[in-house]
């Protein structure tokens, strides 16, 4: 008997050509899994091993499966966290490409299979292109990409299934060492404490996914621009020193607000955008955070992941952004 889930784990192509009843298998293992351990809100995550984060992947699995295999190289692996949008846009290279047709499908039933296999190692936050159906996003691609790879009546019931396990994804983790991890923003004002968090608050859904720092922040009729002062504010309320995103790719593989937001992207989509690349943010285990110049930052080349400096880092090069020095005296206490 084919064991679709263990297939999967080592190959996200092997649902290509599959019948949709391999897919359907590794969806029953995920929901079970998710029945037994159901994800809270805000994940605890513990800073005793490396923790390797993603950016938003849109589908593109041959990055993720990359990363992921090097965040599971060693004995114990480490941690890996993906910051949301896992579906839609079914990249390599230009939105929905022949060359990958369906691969925000294998991208996603993959990085399922595996928190659902190892929860305590592979934790996925909801991104915006997780919540489509509580805050709508332009141009979504996942359901045109079932109906690609399978029989069009099959492709509905398919797409319900997979976007119902990723709406009860968690919406941001903290690490036990003073690092925020969530797709896009902060909550909203009252909602600071993760103790009342609630997956079904659409106010903080449109904070947490959709919230941009004002410095890239553009109006797309959803999710509010955060400032430094509001952001330094949320910090100093759940106890942390730094956060890293996705989301808005303006600034990727860069630092702001005084050198404690990093944007990272893990898409050839966003290859261009910011410093560019196809990130993949590592935090070490520290017995307490300082800054983002602890994390390690590196970019996929096809082969290996190649170390490069975080942007915006060196007070010299940040005090150059717009209101980083303001952010500088904000983030250090020193008031407006």
């Amino acid at each position: 008997m084919v064991d679709w889930g263990e297939r999967l784990r080592g190959d996200p192509t092997v649902l290509a050509g599959a019948p949709s009843g391999a897919l359907h298998e590794v969806l029953d293992e995920v929901a079970a899994a998710f029945d037994r351990r159901p994800w809270p809100p805000l994940v605890e995550v513990g800073s005793d091993r490396p923790i390797q984060v993603i950016g938003d992947s849109h589908g593109d699995y041959p990055a993720v499966h990359a990363a992921l295999s090097f965040a599971r190289r060693g004995d114990p692996p480490d941690r890996f966290i993906g910051l949301g949008d896992y579906v839609d846009r079914a990249t390599r290279s230009q939105p929905d490409p022949k060359a990958l047709p369906s691969g925000s499908v294998w991208n996603a039933a993959y990085l399922l299979s595996w928190t659902a296999h190892a929860p305590d190692e592979v934790i996925l936050l909801r991104g915006n292109h997780e919540a489509t159906r509580q805050l709508p996003v332009p141009g979504p691609t996942l359901l045109r990409e079932l109906r690609r790879a399978y029989p069009a009546e099959e492709a509905l019931g398919l797409w319900e299934r997979l976007v119902g396990l990723l709406e009860r994804l968690p919406l941001a983790a903290r690490t036990e060492h003073g690092v925020f991890l969530a797709h896009g923003g902060i909550p909203p004002a009252g909602r600071l404490d993760p103790a009342g968090w609630n997956s079904g608050d659409l106010e903080l859904l449109e904070g947490l996914l959709w919230g941009d720092p004002d410095l890239d922040y553009e109006d797309r009729s959803v999710g509010h621009p955060y400032t430094v002062e509001e952001f330094a504010a949320f910090l100093r309320a759940i106890g942390c020193r730094a956060m890293i995103k996705g989301h808005a790719p303006g600034h990727s593989g860069r630092a702001i607000y005084g050198g404690t937001l990093l944007t990272v992207h893990t898409s050839d989509l966003f290859a261009t955008h910011g410093e560019g690349g196809v990130l993949l943010a590592e935090i070490p285990p520290l017995g307490r955070f300082r800054e983002l110049d602890d994390v390690v930052l590196r970019a996929w080349g096809g082969t290996t992941w190649t170390r490069r400096p975080i942007r915006g880092l060196v007070r010299g090069a940040a005090a150059t952004e717009p209101g980083s020095s303001r952010a500088e005296r904000v983030l250090s206490g020193s008031g407006a």
